[in-house]
C-alpha cells in the first residue's frame, strides 16, 4: 500500500506565529503614526507663530505704521494686525522675552517698524520635552525658528 501523501497548508502553530508578528507590525506602526503626526502638529503651530510675526513686519512696512503680534498667554492665544486670534493647545507652553511696555492687558507683543526694525525678544515654546525658539532680530525685524535640544 502507498503511504498517505503529506497535507499540505500551514499548521495551528504557524498561523499564531504570523498572527503575532502581524501584530507587533501593526503596533510599531501605529506608534511611529501616533508621534508623527504630533510632530506634524507642532510644526504647524510654530509656523502659524513665525507667518504671524513675518505678517506684522510686512505690514508695517507697507503701512508706513508701527504694527504689533500679540500673545495672551492666559487665553493661550496669538493675533496678527488684520487676522483672528489663533490658540494654541493647554499642553503646549510659551514662554516671551519681548519689550515689557508692549501688549494689551495680561498679554506682550511683538512690535515692528516702518523701516522693517522690531522690538526684538524671543518666544520659548516646549511640549513635553521639545523645546523651540522663534527668534525676532530688534535690528532686521527678522523672524527665525529652530529646535533646541
Amino acid at each position: 500500500m502507498n503511504a498517505p501523501e503529506a497535507s499540505r497548508g500551514f499548521t495551528l502553530l504557524e498561523m499564531l506565529v504570523v498572527i503575532v508578528l502581524m501584530s507587533i507590525g501593526i503596533g510599531v506602526v501605529g506608534f511611529g503614526l501616533h508621534k508623527g503626526l504630533q510632530q506634524a502638529a507642532d510644526r504647524q503651530l510654530l509656523g502659524q507663530m513665525v507667518q504671524a510675526l513675518r505678517t506684522t513686519r510686512s505690514a508695517a512696512i507697507i503701512s508706513g505704521q508701527t504694527r504689533e503680534t500679540s500673545f495672551d498667554l492666559d487665553r493661550r492665544t496669538f493675533k496678527a494686525p488684520g487676522k483672528r486670534p489663533e490658540q494654541w493647545p493647554a499642553e503646549v507652553g510659551v514662554q516671551l522675552n519681548t519689550a515689557a511696555d508692549l501688549g494689551e492687558g495680561g498679554g506682550a507683543a511683538f512690535a515692528f517698524y516702518p523701516d522693517g526694525s522690531s522690538s526684538g525678544g524671543n518666544l520659548l515654546v516646549f511640549q513635553g520635552d521639545r523645546r523651540w525658539r522663534i527668534d525676532v532680530g530688534w535690528l532686521t525685524g527678522s523672524v527665525k525658528s529652530r529646535a533646541l535640544p
